[in-house]
């Protein structure tokens, strides 16, 4: 049978595919933003944190809004503010200034979470995974061109600017695009959910599970990953292993062909039936691997090694798995869990490239270190649902099993 709302998604996809290239535009341009603002590449650096700011601002907004007047508002607000942050950063001359343009970014990013995910969910019922999974698609995209971009502007000489010019091109079609689009009817809680939350809110109380907690929180989990790979792989070539700076930034584009493999590989699997603990589990267990071997060996086979398959097992999917695997686990409102979700990321957003940039500072190759700890505590958080589930099923398959008496 076919989706109506095909057209729907390729824009929201869209969208992503300039998010993916927003992430790491301001990194890819440090050196040049470092000298206009007439800070250190670790005083730029901070900028970053400026989304996680944004974020957080805009989170219980963000999922209002998409929950009460639909997937739709949401996005288009998301456009709107990421075109003013991509404008605004051009122009932006000191550190400060382009702070608040980056906090611009991070209510979008806020505004196009809460309402793509819902969206990609509703569209697609019966496989919502996958279908969240090719926004990671989208997003590698983006971040495996604007390295080649940025890295031609430059050989050629030209301004910095045109990489943004880009993301507000892209921005300004897909808009006009998004406008004409129709989107899927909004998924309600079942009678029983609305009146127990409701019931909740009388008391005054919001009680979470061990596995809604746990997913959540899993969302600090997945952004930090991708903060580090994306923010910090560049320099850790230049600084570390002694690379050029398109080798350097090379490296991302690296780690995006590994994550785009990825994305397929995890689109079939999900396909074929196989759960989502069970892919996270092996992923982030492999990027604590990875992430040790880059700290404890570093040269430039090892950086350009490992930054395809830092890409391909913390950059293929696990921010967005995690959120199935918490939709999975709960039925409250989409819109709701994804701002709870959005939470967690935009702490790592906006706390993280402060500690990261701290650690720059001692030693850069200790951020790899670091980055393996937290790949481990998402392997943690993960194992503690995947417990919980089996031993949930042994319970029920028990109470089946157990004679009338």
């Amino acid at each position: 049978m076919k989706n109506n709302y095909l057209s729907t998604a390729f824009g929201l996809y869209i969208n992503y595919f300039v998010h993916g290239m927003a992430l790491i535009i301001i990194s890819l341009n440090i050196d040049v933003f470092a000298s206009k603002w007439g800070t250190s590449v670790a005083g730029a650096a901070v900028v970053v944190s400026s989304f996680g700011i944004g974020k957080l601002i805009a989170v219980w907004l963000s999922g209002i809004v998409s929950d009460k007047y639909g997937r739709k508002t949401s996005i288009i607000l998301g456009i709107l503010f990421y075109l003013a942050f991509a404008i605004g950063i051009i122009w932006s001359p000191t550190a400060s200034i382009a702070y608040f343009f980056g906090i611009l970014a991070g209510i979008a990013n806020s505004f196009l979470d809460t309402g793509s995910y819902p969206a990609l969910m509703e569209a697609f019922p019966k496989k919502p995974g996958p279908a969240n999974i090719i926004v990671k698609f989208f997003i590698q995209g983006g971040q495996f061109l604007l390295p080649i971009i940025i890295g031609f502007l430059t050989m050629q000489g030209f301004w910095y600017g045109w990489s943004f010019t880009l993301l507000i091109a892209i921005l300004t079609l897909n808009l006009i695009f998004m406008s004409t689009r129709k989107f899927p009817p909004m998924a309600t809680p079942s009678p029983k959910m609305a009146a127990e939350e409701k019931g909740h809110e009388k008391k005054g109380k919001f009680h979470f599970s061990v596995e809604e907690i746990c997913m959540i929180s899993f969302g600090f989990v997945g952004l930090t990953l991708l903060t580090i790979l994306g923010q910090w792989m560049a320099k850790y070539g230049t600084e570390v292993v002694h690379l050029g700076e398109n080798a350097g930034r090379m490296l991302v584009s690296y780690a995006s062909i590994g994550s785009l493999i990825c994305v397929i590989v995890t689109f079939t699997l999900g396909n074929k039936g196989v759960k989502s603990p069970s892919i996270i589990l092996t992923y982030t267990s492999m990027t604590a691997l990875v992430s040790l071997v880059l700290w404890a060996f570093p040269s430039p086979m090892v950086a350009s090694v490992g930054a395809f398959f830092l890409g391909y097992f913390s950059a293929g999917g696990l921010i967005q798995l995690g959120l199935t695997l918490l939709v999975e686990h709960s039925n409250r409102g989409k819109g709701l869990l994804t701002s709870l979700y959005t939470i967690a990321e935009g702490i790592a957003q906006f706390a993280m490239p402060l500690v990261l940039a701290a650690i720059y500072k001692v030693d850069i190759t200790y951020i790899f270190l670091l980055n393996a700890f937290v790949a481990l505590f998402g392997f943690t958080l993960v194992l503690i649902v995947h417990i919980r589930d089996k031993r949930r099923k042994v319970h029920q398959d028990l109470q089946i099993n157990e004679p009338a008496s």
